[in-house]
């Protein structure tokens, strides 16, 4: 909020966006703030209100929480149920996705006391999973394996951050097991000094539909209200997406079909079918 002066300003330019989003095509969008990074869903509600835009809020836990929140496992899971099933802190605002995250190649025990419980959230609910990755460490290893283990279907999860490499062989890796790629991090190979540029994270987002996982990709902008940072590498914002990834796509020759998998199918299905494997 503090880059606008206040509240107020700060939620006319949140509307501003999101109906130039919605106007473009846009219907969707998954606000993947946990409990620790300033999380506020009655500021989320009353954008997605006054702009038309559906926001999806969430559950789970980012990298650092405060020190104040020490849970037990079974009490970390229970939380991410409550505001899953009840609504968060109060509001009746219910979370429909899990967010969580690791920072480097191997978990720390809190990190993985952290995935541990959105794994026991989610067969409680069947709310869905994304996750905070480092992929130059090939940090979806471990995700994949632990929530694996406590019998996730990885078709339910997305590994966030996954075009932070061009390590092909993780990525494909990672799909054949069935995980969703993230694909979000396209605007940062804009930045100075960037290691890999954005032209470089579209082509190996060709690579893998060429080698048949169109139907593991899905497409973000990671964007953040407010982070002046950003805005300088990506002014496009949530229409990154619309005005960058996809024309170089087709330039590439990936297909239509390929592209509406991408943009529409893939997201569809990783939003509906936990919930419908919940409720069976």
């Amino acid at each position: 909020m503090e880059t606008y002066g206040d509240k107020q300003t700060a939620l006319s330019e949140a509307v501003r966006r999101l109906e130039q989003a919605r106007e473009a095509g846009i219907d969707v969008v998954i606000d993947a703030t946990s409990f620790d990074i300033r999380r506020d869903v009655a500021f989320g509600r009353e954008a997605s209100l006054k702009s038309g835009m559906h926001i999806v809020a969430s559950t789970g836990q980012h990298l650092y929480a405060p020190p104040s929140f020490n849970k037990t496992l079974e009490e970390l899971a229970d939380f991410f149920v409550q505001e899953l099933v009840t609504g968060i802190d109060g509001t009746g605002i219910k979370a429909g996705v899990i967010k969580v995250a690791s920072a480097g190649e191997a978990m720390t025990p809190a990190e993985e006391k952290a995935f541990k419980a959105a794994a026991w959230a989610h067969a409680a609910t069947g709310a869905p999973i994304i996750t905070h990755s480092n992929s130059r460490l090939r940090g979806g290893i471990q995700q994949a394996d632990l929530l694996e283990a406590e019998s996730v279907d990885p078709g339910q999860v997305i590994i966030g951050h996954s075009n932070d490499t061009d390590d092909l062989p993780y990525l494909e890796a990672l799909a054949k097991r069935g995980f969703m790629l993230g694909m979000d991090h396209m605007f940062w190979g804009n930045a100075a000094g960037a290691s890999l540029s954005s032209q470089a994270r579209g082509e190996i987002i060709v690579r893998l539909i060429e080698a048949g996982y169109a139907s593991q990709i899905v497409l973000s902008n990671d964007w953040v209200l407010g982070d002046t940072d950003r805005d300088k590498v990506n002014p496009d914002g949530l229409l990154y997406t619309l005005r960058k990834t996809l024309p170089y796509l087709r330039a590439r020759g990936v297909t239509e079909a390929d592209i509406q998998a991408i943009t529409m199918e893939n997201p569809k299905r990783w939003l509906t079918s936990a919930s419908s494997a919940a409720a069976g």
